[in-house]
C-alpha cells in the first residue's frame, strides 16, 4: 500500500529534479512596483491555531508569500525563503507563507516533511488569496513598514539575488531613516 509520505516524498523529489534542471525558468520572475492604495488586511491561523494579522507586523518589512504544496515552483523557492530569512536575521523583516486552499493536517505534514520553519498561515477558503487579487502561485508581495504593498512578484525572483536583497534592504532602510 502506498502511503501519503511516500507519495509526497516521491512527488517532491521528481519536482525538485525537474526544476533544478530548469533554474532559469523558475527564477525568471521580476519584482514589479505595485501601486494599489488599498492593502487588504487578513486574520489567518497558523499551524498551532494562533491568529496572525498583517497589522501585527506594522513597522516591519513583510514578504507575504502565497503557495501550495502541489505547486512545484512554490516548493522550489521554499529553501530560498528560509535562507533569506536567515540572511535578514536581526532586521525588521518577516516572511509569512500563506498556504492557499489546503487542509491544516496536509499542510502540517508537508511542512514537517520538508523541514520548512517559517510562519505558515492557512487560507483554507481562499479568501485572502482572492482579496489580494492573486491569480497564480507562487505570488509574493513586499509590504513596507507602514503596511503598504510596494512590490508584487509572480514566481520566484531568486530570493537570495543581490537585486532582490537590495530592494528589501532599501525598504528596511526607509523604515529606519524616514524622509
Amino acid at each position: 500500500m502506498i502511503t501519503l509520505k511516500f507519495l509526497i516524498t516521491t512527488c517532491f523529489s521528481l519536482y525538485t529534479l525537474f526544476y533544478l534542471s530548469f533554474p532559469l525558468a523558475v527564477n525568471s520572475a521580476e519584482l514589479k512596483l505595485y501601486s494599489d492604495e488599498t492593502v487588504p488586511n487578513f486574520l489567518l491561523p497558523d499551524l498551532v491555531d494562533e491568529s496572525h494579522s498583517l497589522q501585527d507586523y506594522k513597522g516591519k518589512v513583510v514578504l507575504v508569500n502565497f503557495w501550495a504544496s502541489w505547486c512545484p515552483p512554490c516548493i522550489y523557492e521554499m529553501p530560498e525563503l528560509t535562507r533569506l530569512k536567515t540572511q535578514m536575521a536581526g532586521k525588521a523583516f518577516e516572511i509569512l507563507a500563506i498556504n492557499v486552499g489546503e487542509k491544516k493536517y496536509r499542510v502540517k505534514k508537508f511542512v514537517k516533511l520538508i523541514n520548512f520553519n517559517l510562519p505558515v498561515l492557512l487560507d483554507t477558503r481562499n479568501d485572502t488569496f482572492n482579496n489580494w487579487g492573486v491569480k497564480t502561485l507562487p505570488t509574493s508581495f513586499l509590504v513596507d513598514g507602514t503596511g503598504h504593498i510596494r512590490y508584487r512578484i509572480r514566481g520566484n525572483p531568486g530570493w537570495e539575488s543581490d537585486e532582490t536583497t537590495g530592494i528589501i534592504n532599501k525598504l528596511l532602510d526607509e523604515e529606519t531613516h524616514p524622509e
